[in-house]
């Protein structure tokens, strides 16, 4: 009697569990107005909430579908920790919106495999080279952080360094116990004063190569750096930099950099960058920005489509009066790049979503701000403050503050930098302008549509 009745509720237990098995669907939204597929990429932990929290996500049964046509997609372990878990990712490329669906029965069907996009060889030097469709090519150095090395036609760098830290400040500062900041550290980057505690280079899949690399400061006590680099088909590199702090720093520089845009191949590329929505040396010369720009010292402003855009030689000094930079002190704005007119390629700075304007000064120097000197793109704190700008009722306010004015950071506090590195193909300066007014839009488009 007993065997009988096991029998039945194993009978039972199997059948309940078929009726029981179900597929959830959700759809992520993307524009791809620019001619180009977009990269996607979402966290295990967004999926879980797309799909709910009470469903059982089976991974291998998950398929992401444009219409009729499967997208080939990739789950990259960033975690490390070697099983699907909040922090890891999914990624692809799609050029409009997808479905996504699983079923949370084990083993209904096969994990799919799909060629992966990338072959993967070491040079002597220990840089890893990573060889894609189109001439794309990517490369990570030993410090783990990777730069564009071809693209198309061009067979060489076109971006550096991308991700590396500029970092200074006052080492073992104890302002908040005695006022004093301590000896003052200058020019570190992750390229040159960072520890790098691990660098992981990913499989590739059919849609990227992601590279996770942990560094911490042998100079700041408990500042720690993650750069997660992603390197797509189509050429662009997602770079995510985030900083945690474990201890306390007063920090006058804490910028994200990308070098050598373009410039190594064709030395009179051109800048291209939305006109800023605050600029503090046009403050400085009493006119608004497009006026400054337009300025016949600088002549910086061309008109696309009816809206002004910056446009000037990537090695010009702009007559700025502050270190000769191109500009400094500017707001972040949705992209910036360097075009080579006579290479017919550019690599832009793409950023997700349009940046918000801060309400004054203070809050504008205590957050990020664009410079671009010396090749470099930079965002991020910048609080070395030039003596021209005290005169200045817009600027003044900064001056009502400590000197040396450092931004303090807590244990527990953390700071991210996200950015596109994109290389691209137009005619001349307007096309490429264009491209990347659309582009931006494309990668700002990307959201999990609510239920």
């Amino acid at each position: 009697m007993n065997r009988m009745i096991t029998a039945l509720t194993l009978t039972l237990a199997a059948a309940s569990s078929v009726a029981f098995a179900e597929t959830r669907s959700f759809t992520v939204n993307v524009t791809a107005t620019a001619g180009q597929p977009v990269p996607v990429s979402l966290t295990l932990l967004q999926v879980r909430d797309a799909f709910g929290a009470d469903f059982g996500t089976q991974y291998p049964s998950l398929r992401v579908m444009s219409g009729a046509t499967e997208v080939p997609y990739q789950i990259d372990d960033i975690d490390g920790n070697g099983r699907p878990s909040a922090a890891d990712e999914l990624s692809f490329l799609a050029s409009g919106p997808v479905k996504i669906s699983a079923s949370d029965q084990a083993n209904t069907t096969p994990a799919p495999t799909y060629a992966a996009a990338f072959t993967a060889s070491m040079t002597p030097e220990g840089v890893t080279r990573l060889a894609g469709p189109s001439n794309v090519v990517f490369e990570v150095n030993k410090q783990g952080l990777a730069r564009i090395a071809g693209f198309g036609d061009v067979k060489g760098l076109l971006a550096d360094e991308l991700g590396n830290a500029r970092i200074e400040g006052f080492a073992a500062s104890t302002f908040y116990k005695d006022k004093q900041y301590g000896a003052y550290l200058d020019g570190k980057m992750t390229m040159t004063g960072m520890t790098l505690v691990s660098s992981r280079v990913l499989a590739a899949g059919p849609a990227r190569v992601a590279v996770v690399s942990k560094f911490t400061s042998p100079d700041f006590a408990g500042l720690d750096q993650t750069v997660i680099t992603r390197a797509y088909a189509t050429g662009a590199v997602d770079v995510e930099s985030n900083f945690n702090f474990r201890g306390y720093a007063d920090l006058m520089k804490l910028e994200n950099q990308a070098t050598r845009l373009v410039t190594d191949q064709d030395p009179a590329a051109i800048h291209l960058a939305p006109l800023f929505q605050r600029v503090a040396y046009a403050d400085l010369a009493k006119q608004d920005v497009k006026s400054f720009y337009m300025d016949p010292k600088r002549k910086a402003v061309v008109t696309v489509d009816g809206q002004p855009y910056l446009n000037f030689p990537a090695a010009a000094n702009l007559n700025n009066p502050f270190w000769g930079g191109e500009y400094v002190f500017a707001s972040p704005e949705a992209w910036r790049a360097n075009f080579s007119p006579k290479l017919n390629v550019g690599v832009a700075e793409v950023a997700y979503g349009a940046p918000v304007l801060a309400p004054n000064y203070t809050a504008f120097v205590s957050g990020n701000q664009w410079q671009f000197e010396s090749g470099e793109m930079r965002t991020g704190v910048f609080k070395w403050l030039p003596d021209e700008l005290k005169p200045v009722a817009a600027t003044s306010e900064m001056f009502t503050q400590p000197n040396p004015w450092a931004a303090h950071y807590f244990p527990g506090d953390k700071v991210s930098f996200h950015y596109q590195y994109v290389p691209f193909k137009a005619g001349n300066g307007v096309d490429a302008t264009r491209f990347l007014v659309k582009y931006q839009k494309d990668v700002s488009s990307v959201a999990i549509a609510k239920p």
